[in-house]
């Protein structure tokens, strides 16, 4: 049988979980291992009541921060409400006039020619010339190193 509890023994029986079965019966039987249990719910205790002494006191706040607060609220005067809300409908009315105009505006009509400084030969020539041309672009610097015959097929 062994002499007394381990530290980790104790700590479980400080925390109240279950102890094996030679380590209850020791616990049961042995002063100097319950003293040890004891002291350290002593200073669980003695710490968990200098935090809580040591908590703020909320309601004491609150009622600090109630008596800084306004008593009644701050009403606009009956000037300044009497034109808020006329001007805010003209506004609405604008912003949505606005932009039913924006919606219901015929597009503008753009005459073809005039846009168009290349002529139309001009174009289908550069682009008769571009798929004429059989190398692809962007590997010009690949192509020079390699031989027509890899690509015939069958050729080893």
């Amino acid at each position: 049988m062994k002499s007394h509890l381990e530290e980790h023994e104790i700590t479980e029986a400080v925390a109240g979980l279950e102890l094996e079965a030679a380590a209850e019966e020791h616990l049961g039987s042995c002063v100097s291992c319950r003293r040890q249990v004891s002291a350290m719910r002593d200073v669980i205790d003695a710490r968990r009541g200098d935090l809580e002494a040591e908590a703020p006191d909320w309601e004491r706040q609150r009622q600090e921060i109630m008596l800084q607060l306004p008593s009644t609220p701050t009403i606009w005067p009956l000037r300044r409400r009497l034109w808020a809300r006329p001007l805010l409908a003209i506004a609405a009315v604008l912003v949505a006039g606005i932009g039913l105009r924006a919606l219901w505006a015929p597009a503008p009509v753009v005459d073809p020619g005039v846009g168009s400084e290349l002529p139309v030969e001009q174009i289908l020539a550069e682009v008769d010339a571009m798929l004429a041309d059989e190398s692809i672009p962007g590997f010009e610097l690949l192509d020079q190193g390699l031989d027509d015959a890899i690509f015939d097929n069958g050729a080893s």
